[in-house]
Order: structure tokens, then sequence, then C-alpha cells
């Protein structure tokens, strides 16, 4: 816990660093009672942020906002329809895409109600949330000064993302929520 602290401490200036817990709740649910990742949120104020997470499955950078409230996704939506607030967008997930991270799968498989089948960033209508990505594999590397850099570039790469949800979506309105 102590180097994921350390962690947070260094990324003070992309926001409040948030260490999840590392327990699970086995009341409700049959899951093994300490958990399997070590997650680590940045700068999450209710309009997207930064998450690292370190599993059995590897490191995993991200930026962005993951399941929006309703409210949000039609803001995410509105904002991407028009022209002048999409092309600031596209410039920031194309500066995240350089850096090897990779933009969320759309979760729609047709435009979303209200939006044309071949309007022209369907792909981004498509998607229920907004996250750029990347993991990478576990290795010896990870106990190197080399990951802490890595994992400072890559969400570098991804703050032009993030701060454009804060800008064009902002915190949800009705509280948190999943997405419809």
């Amino acid at each position: 816990m102590a180097p994921a602290r350390s962690l947070g401490e260094d990324l003070a200036d992309l926001g409040r660093a948030h260490l999840f817990r590392p327990w699970n709740d086995t009341r409700f649910h049959a899951r093994p009672p300490i958990k399997e990742q070590l997650g680590l949120a940045v700068g999450y104020e209710g309009a997207g942020g930064f998450y690292v997470e370190l599993s059995l499955d590897g490191l995993l950078v991200a930026g962005g906002l993951h399941q929006p409230a309703p409210d949000q996704l039609d803001r995410i939506r509105r904002a991407i329809d028009a022209g002048r607030t999409a092309a600031p967008l596209t410039r920031a997930i194309g500066r995240a895409q350089k850096a090897g991270l990779a933009l969320v799968e759309p979760a729609l498989v047709r435009s979303p109600r209200g939006y044309a089948a071949d309007h022209p960033r369907l792909r981004l209508l498509r998607c229920k949330s907004l996250t750029v990505s990347r993991r990478h594999l576990l290795g010896p590397w990870l106990h190197r000064p080399k990951a802490g850099r890595t994992i400072r570039e890559e969400l570098d790469a991804a703050a032009p993302l993030v701060r454009w949800i804060g800008e064009h979506v902002g915190p949800s309105q009705h509280g948190f929520g999943r997405s419809e």
C-alpha cells in the first residue's frame, strides 16, 4: 500500500488521490475477502479523472469518465454532436492514442436515439463511457523508475480528455449512477 500512496502523492498535481480499500464486502457476494487488485483513482470529482490499477492482469493506466450518469451521457453526446466542441475532443483522443492508450470500445451497436446512423462521429456517439486506457504486462520493469515514468507519461497524454470532460460534461446534476 505504501508504494501506491507514494504514487498518489507523486500525481497530486492531477488531483486528489483515492486508494481503494483492499478488502471486499463478502456479506452479499461470494468473493475472496481480499481484492486481487490495487486501484488508485486520481482527480475524480464527479467529472472524470485518472485511474491506475495493478492486478494479476497487469498494470492498467486509464483516464476519462467511466459509467457516467444519464445526464452526463446526454451532455457527452450533445458535445460530440456539435462540431465546435467535438474538434478538441478528437484532438484529445488522438493525443492519447499517439501515447499508446486505446479508446473504449462502443457499447451500442447502432446510433443512440436521436442521432443519425451516418453521423461523422458515430463511433464516439455509440460509447457509453469516454475513457482511454492501456494495460501493460507484469514484469520486473514495474519495480524500477521506468514504471513511474510510464504511468506519468500516459496520464499526461490522457489529461486533455479529462479536461475536455470537465469543461463540456461536468459532474452529474442528479448524483452518481449508471447510464442507460
